[in-house]
């Protein structure tokens, strides 16, 4: 955390032009700039030059990511919730955001101090990992729910500024049903060339993948067509006027029809089924915590048998799908 950190205390939320180039952008973040220019009724260079400045001071940034819902296969995730000594939860939640397998880390109000997403190459994997975190941390477990299927992760939630219109005229046009992934070798090939930058072009790719431009694009046409890479556009979430959060384990008649309506409403940016007192944790935010009542109701009409379980206050995310956040919500400084 640098000294500016602390001296900003609130983020001015953006102009609107800004947000709706943002959501442009997480509707489909390889678009031509002359396509979301036109989308928006601005200029190309004009839309390049907004990005670069949210880019540059950190309030906007690329995720590039294997998707989540492709990595049970092959990974396993699991909530942990910790509770910490008194006057220990923020310095321990940097600790726990170190590890490249804690995949989220928020700092919580109410029955825990620190929620974090632990991966690993099957349970046992996660289970050492969880250990490893309390002791990290110097806290104590006081809930383990194992993730047992994705519908909304934090990489494809949207601000949902632009009109349907507008998103159609964003997105690839193709008639073709998606295709089955490429092999996994090049699909890791692509996400390590890809970095942290998902508008690299062609040639660049296919300069850090080795192989012909048309090649490697087809093969990131079926990663992206498939679901195998997502990509997305996140922001700090004070800036778009939504510096509150909550979390929400809630029991649902049917949790796999349930968790697809869900993932689909607005305020959710984060629906995963799991084990425990509920079938389902959400994420979701909001301008302010006296709308969660009215957001809740809005939620509960999507799912049949909707029942609360429990509820946290998000204060602070720390780390979001793998990226460090700074005190107010950016993306923190490299090193």
């Amino acid at each position: 955390m640098t000294p500016a950190d602390d001296e900003i205390r609130q983020l001015e939320i953006l102009p609107e032009i800004d947000l709706a180039l943002i959501d442009a952008l997480q509707v489909n973040p390889r678009a031509p700039w002359t396509t979301v220019a036109a989308v928006l009724d601005i200029d190309a260079a004009t839309a390049a030059r907004r990005w670069r400045r949210l880019h540059e001071e950190r309030l906007a940034w690329w995720v590039v990511r294997p998707s989540a819902a492709r990595l049970t296969p092959y990974l396993d995730a699991t909530l942990v919730l910790l509770r910490c000594p008194p006057g220990t939860a923020a310095e321990a939640a940097e600790r726990a955001a170190a590890p490249e397998w804690a995949h989220t880390v928020d700092l919580l109000a109410g029955t825990a101090d620190l929620g974090v997403v632990v991966l690993g190459s099957g349970l046992a994997e996660v289970d050492a990992r969880v250990d490893d975190l309390a002791a990290r941390c110097g806290g104590e477990v006081v809930e383990r729910r194992v993730v047992a299927d994705v519908y909304a992760e934090d990489a494809g939630w949207r601000l949902g500024i632009c009109s349907p219109s507008q998103r159609q005229a964003l997105l690839p046009r193709t008639d073709q049903p998606a295709p089955a992934p490429p092999r996994a070798d090049l699909v890791d090939e692509l996400l390590a060339a890809l970095g942290d930058d998902a508008r690299l072009s062609g040639q660049e790719l296919a300069t850090r993948v080795g192989g012909s431009e048309p090649t490697v694009r087809r093969g990131l046409d079926r990663a992206l067509r498939s679901g195998a890479i997502q990509l997305g556009c996140d922001l700090a979430s004070p800036a778009a006027g939504l510096g509150r959060g909550a979390l929400l384990e809630v029991e649902v008649d049917d949790p796999v029809r349930a968790g697809r309506a869900l993932a689909a409403a607005g305020p959710v940016h984060r629906c995963v089924q799991t084990v425990g007192a509920g079938n389902l944790t959400l994420g979701v935010r909001l301008t302010s915590l006296a709308h969660l009542p009215a957001i809740e109701a809005e939620l509960a009409a999507l799912a049949p048998g909707w029942r609360v379980r429990g509820r946290l206050t998000v204060l602070r995310p720390v780390k979001r799908q793998g990226q460090v956040l700074d005190s107010v919500g950016r993306r923190a400084l490299d090193g």
